[in-house]
This record gives C-alpha cells, structure tokens and sequence, in this order.
C-alpha cells in the first residue's frame, strides 16, 4: 500500500482539506493510505482547539483520513521550524510514510522551495549579519528574514515566499526533512480558495453563532459555517457544541492570569517556553492594564497591546499557554518526539497501524498499559503534557468531563 502523510490541525476541518485529500488520492490512487500528525488540545497560531479532540479526529475520518498521530504539546506551541520538525520526525518514526504532502502558495516553484530548504539549514556568515542588520534597522524577525534570505539570493521570489503562511511551513518540513538524513518524497499541491475556505475565518464565525442567545446558536452555526466547513464536520463541530465540548477560545483561559502564581514571578516566566530577549518582562509590566472584566475583546487587546514587530501576536500567544502549562525553554529546546500516541484509524488505518507496531521506531501508544514503554526525563515530560495541556482545555467547559487519560482511540 503507497502512503502519503500529512502536517495538519484540522482547526477545524474544512472545505481546503476535503481538497487536499482528494488531491492526494488524485495524485497517487484511491487506496493510498494518508497518514496526518495533528495538534491535539492547542495549535501552532497560539490558540485553544475550537472543539475537542475526539470530534476533530472523527471529521477527519470520516473525510478520508486512515491514520492520525498526535503532535506533543511543546512542539506545537514552538515556533513553525520546531513544529514542522517533529511532525517529520512522527512520521518517519512511523516506518510506514512514504510521501509527504502540503498545500503551499508556491506549489508551482517547488525546487525554489527545496533551495530555501537547502540554504536555511546551514545559515552563512553573509546571511546572519544581513539578518541581523535588518532586525537592529527595526524590522520584525519575519521581514528580516525575508529581506536577507532575498539579498543572500539574489532572488526577490525567495523573500516572497517566504511572507505566505504554508510555503513558510513548507520550507521548514524540507528543511526537517534535509537535516533528518532520511528520505521522504515531498509533493506540493495548490491550496483551495484559500481566502474563502480559511480556518480563522471559520473560528470567527463560529465565535459570532454562538455569541447571541443560547438557543439560537445551533441554527446560527449551521447558517454561517455550512458553506465553509463540509457537512460532516459541521455536523462533528455541532454535536460537540450540543455536548459541550466546543466552540473554545483564548480568552476562556484568561482567569488563569489573575490566578496562577507564575505571572507574578518574573524569573520563572523568563524561563518559560517563548518568553526570551524581554518577552516575560513585557507580560508582567502589562499585567495592571488587564481588564478585570476579562472579556474576549479587552483580553485580545491586552495580548495585542504586548506583541511587537520582535513578538508577534501567535508568538505572545504560544508563550501565555506554554506559560500556562509550564514549559519550560531549558527542558524542550533541545528535544524530539519520543513516542506516537495514536488519536485515531479507519479500517485502512488498522491495517497501517499493524504495520507500524512493527516498523516504529519510536513506541507505539494505542493504550494505557503502552505509556510504560515511554522512558527518560524528555519522554515522560511529554507524556505529562499530553495529559495537562488536554486537561487544561478540558477544565474550560461547562458540565462534567472525562479527564485526558481516559480519552479512548477513535475509529471509523
């Protein structure tokens, strides 16, 4: 069986993603099995998933997923090249993907995208000082790098490249993929109607359906999301409103700025995960301009009154819930996935799944009693994470819940 794998959030699913399977059965053939990392309670924008986990992986199912593993925590709440890194690195471990696919806004400049790869793996002297130069000039670490990567080059398409979301992410899974040593065939496909068919704006709406009275909220999600999402995932997206276990945002976790002991402490936040070079400081010098009232416009003002062109507003963001869930930067720096937890499998995906129990080369975790096979500090720190990142999504929700320990596999 061809496999092909996928770096994914499915935040939610959406119409772009029922594209992006489709092209990747295209591409290869109806029975290619697709296997998909994906962020599980928090995403790489810095944000809490809209709904919970077990509704995400059943969408993605459903709409044509076979296998799907999960992304730790501090990967996820890293910056992109860390991210992208361990999402190569689960799906080399898994010993069964072959390919790699992603959308990418460049998908027509595929080998401009290997050049970068190529060229941002192993800095020269030339570009750090450009790169340096152009951040003291006052530029953000975005557009420096931007700058620098096109006069190193001598090439303006590199820097503009660089300024699209998933061509960014691109060319850090090449550039995982280079420095891994190992071989993964990478395909880059057109991304569909990526304005309209964009997971942020979906998050908005869904933010607005659910913002007026209660009992009109269903009706509402189903008006405003069901040209955007498919009918199976809004109908996923619905059922986990209607069991409470969805729509959830950032400013849900507010509380925890007035009450953990951390945001008091600034030499253990300026150790925490993100909040290097002044970051902590900035938080804690903002503290007395947070509103009581915690709302979600006063508490977005607060996170954007912190962001500078040095910390964008997704980095502000990564750092306030690796804060929240106390990562630190010494214990994550230097790390790599240590093992697969499994999320969910169709029935192509049981058939993968008994191939990669014997082909992994990391453990395998499909159950409670495989948690043991899981050693060492940087494992069972991960482990834990897994745990209290879920739980910490999990303790914003009304009613009784299930804690993350207990969360069983799906399968579809």
């Amino acid at each position: 069986m061809e496999t092909c794998g996928i770096v994914s959030e499915f935040n939610p699913f959406h119409r772009g993603h029922q594209e992006l399977i489709r092209q990747i059965r295209e591409k290869f053939s109806a029975d290619v099995g697709i296997v998909a990392v994906m962020s599980a309670s928090f995403t790489q924008r810095g944000e809490p998933a809209l709904c919970d986990i077990s509704h995400r992986v059943r969408a993605a199912l459903k709409e044509g997923v076979d296998l799907i593993i999960e992304i730790p925590v501090s990967f996820v709440l890293s910056s992109a090249e860390s991210f992208a890194a361990a999402g190569i690195k689960l799906l080399q471990a898994s010993g069964i993907v072959r390919n790699l696919a992603y959308g990418s806004e460049d998908c027509d400049a595929p080998e401009l995208i290997k050049d970068l790869a190529t060229f941002l793996s192993d800095e020269t002297a030339e570009f750090k000082l450009s790169l340096d130069q152009n951040i003291r000039q006052g530029m953000g670490f975005a557009a420096a790098r931007q700058a620098a990567v096109s006069e190193c080059l001598h090439d303006k398409r590199a820097g503009a490249v660089l300024a699209n979301s998933n061509s960014i992410l691109a060319v850090e899974y090449e550039k995982a993929i280079l420095r891994s040593g190992k071989e993964l065939a990478t395909h880059p496909l057109p991304l569909y109607h990526k304005d309209l068919f964009s997971a942020s704006k979906i998050r908005d709406l869904a933010a607005e359906a659910v913002s007026g009275r209660p009992e009109d909220s269903k009706a509402n999600l189903l008006r405003l999301l069901h040209p955007y999402m498919t009918p199976i995932s809004l109908s996923e997206l619905i059922s986990a409103y209607q069991e409470q276990e969805a729509v959830v945002f950032l400013h849900h976790f507010a509380p925890l700025v007035h009450s953990q002991a951390i945001w008091q402490d600034r030499e253990h936040l300026a150790a925490i995960q993100g909040m290097q070079n002044g970051l902590a400081d900035r938080f804690i010098n903002h503290l007395a301009k947070l509103d009581s009232k915690l709302s979600a416009e006063t508490f977005s003002d607060w996170l954007e009154s912190i962001a500078t062109r040095a910390f964008p507003l997704s980095r502000v963001r990564r750092a306030l819930l690796s804060a929240m869930l106390n990562i630190s930067q010494e214990d994550t720096q230097s790390s790599e996935p240590e093992f697969l937890r499994i999320l969910g499998f169709s029935k192509r995906g049981q058939t993968l799944l008994a191939y990669m129990k014997e082909s992994a080369s990391l453990p395998v975790i499909t159950r409670s009693a495989d948690w043991q096979k899981v050693t060492g500090r940087s494992g069972l720190l991960q482990k834990d994470l897994c745990f209290t990142a879920g739980n910490l999504w999990i303790s914003c929700l009304k009613g009784p819940h299930n804690l993350e320990e207990t969360r069983r596999i799906i399968r579809s």
